[in-house]
């Protein structure tokens, strides 16, 4: 089922969606309006665009007991109010329509057509790399572009100029978590716990196993579970058997603290690796451990704690609208949202003259130069740099775990460039 909602381009939200923990299907499945203020310099005669949401936004998953559409929700609410006085001079009435898939893979390919069907430019969303490695493929061959904030498989940035991310992908953290197992922990055996039915899982997998084998590693157990075990005993009974160094468990939130509680309780306590599935601040993560001592790290998009001003005041702004501090899904909504309004500005200057004779395929077409011509971004997770053919040059949070929550180790870019937590270059 589809819910829309306007959110027009002069606006200051009010209430009218939920927020943080609140559950989603209260929602009346009808057209909700905000009020709107008039910005000084807004046009008399606002043209009308409107951008597809495709996420979950009604059922909770195997990943996280919170539908993962809140926070999503919430950063492009924030993105769109923000950038809302530029939208109204450039003479732009924003709205955006919500594709509902909830947890069910096949309404992954069934929003996507519904979403192709609609007069939407383009879509924010498909968060999972197994929701957005299915919808790609028919945004590619209809023309329709599609830009996810945080699914990182390998090969969305291979599969055409219509599917973009705003994010980085998996290669760059399995690089990164190698590196961490080689050059810091010194470990030389490895062991992975590795969810068969995650794409995700299984890329990132693939993508330190690569890199930690061929900086002389070698993986001595690899067990396949599924994303929604409870039951870990042939994990433990080949961990057990086996002398590792590490652990790496490149799961989705819940399913990763699970195991490694599992671990924990039999008496393993190696160093454990995760990749940003295991979240950013770990509110669910850590609620599963129980106060379980461990030595973790992994990586993430983005940090509460990071001290650089566009960090500082863009946890300030969201924690005071919803009264709830923002996680990794938010701020990679917030910039991705960002990104695409920026894109949707140059394609109204562009064809400010043509808009309201070109029609819905044209537009998507000028919308996808537009997305396409913009080669760096600053948002708040770091400086974005397109690339042919891959995933975006970003960078990410180096994190560790404590017992009760994640701390900043370091900021790791690309071609391993470093620097501390309290600056960006």
């Amino acid at each position: 089922m589809r819910k829309f909602f306007k959110i027009y381009a002069a606006l200051f939200f009010m209430v009218g969606v939920c927020y943080g923990h609140n559950p989603i299907s209260s929602v009346d499945q009808t057209d909700v309006k905000l009020t709107t203020v008039r910005p000084e310099g807004a046009h008399d005669h606002l043209l009308s665009v409107t951008l597809g949401l495709a996420s979950n936004f009604s059922e909770p998953s195997s990943s996280s007991s919170n539908p993962y559409g809140n926070y999503f929700r919430n950063g492009i609410e924030l993105a769109a109010q923000n950038r809302s006085k530029d939208l109204a001079k450039a003479g732009l009435h924003l709205s955006f329509e919500e594709f509902d898939y909830g947890t069910n893979q096949l309404r992954v390919l069934e929003a996507a057509k519904n979403a192709e069907k609609s007069a939407v430019l383009a879509v924010i969303g498909y968060n999972f790399s197994s929701h957005a490695l299915m919808a790609a493929p028919l945004h590619q061959n209809a023309k329709f572009p599609m830009i996810t904030p945080s699914a990182t498989a390998n090969r969305l940035g291979k599969m055409g100029a219509f599917v973009h991310q705003g994010c980085f992908d998996n290669d760059f953290m399995g690089n990164t978590l190698a590196r961490v197992a080689r050059e810091k922990l010194k470990a030389q055996k490895a062991a992975i716990i590795v969810a068969a039915d995650c794409a995700y899982c299984q890329d990132l997998a693939r993508s330190f196993e690569d890199r930690f084998t061929t900086s002389g590693g070698k993986v001595v157990v690899r067990s396949e579970i599924l994303e929604t075990d409870r039951d870990f005993t042939s994990s433990i009974y080949l961990l057990k058997k086996n002398e590792v160094d590490i652990i790496l468990v490149p799961n989705q939130e819940l399913n990763s603290a699970r195991v490694i509680s599992a671990v924990l309780k039999a008496g393993i306590s190696k160093p454990f690796l995760g990749g940003d599935g295991w979240g950013n601040v770990g509110e669910e993560f850590f609620s599963v451990l129980g106060g379980q001592k461990l030595e973790g790290y992994s990586v993430s998009h983005w940090h509460p704690k990071m001290k650089d001003k566009i960090s500082t005041q863009f946890y300030r702004q969201f924690t005071s609208k919803f009264k709830n501090p923002p996680n990794d899904t938010a701020v990679l909504a917030y910039d991705t949202t960002m990104l695409t309004i920026e894109a949707l500005l140059i394609m109204k200057k562009k064809i400010a003259d043509q808009w309201v004779k070109l029609g819905k395929e044209q537009k998507r077409l000028e919308m996808e130069k537009a997305l396409s011509g913009i080669k760096t971004f600053q948002g708040v997770t770091g400086q974005y740099f397109s690339q042919e053919k891959s995933a975006p040059e970003k960078s990410l949070v180096l994190l560790k775990a404590k017992t009760q929550g994640f701390e900043v180790l370091e900021q790791i870019h690309p071609h391993h460039e470093s620097e501390s937590q309290t600056g960006r270059r």
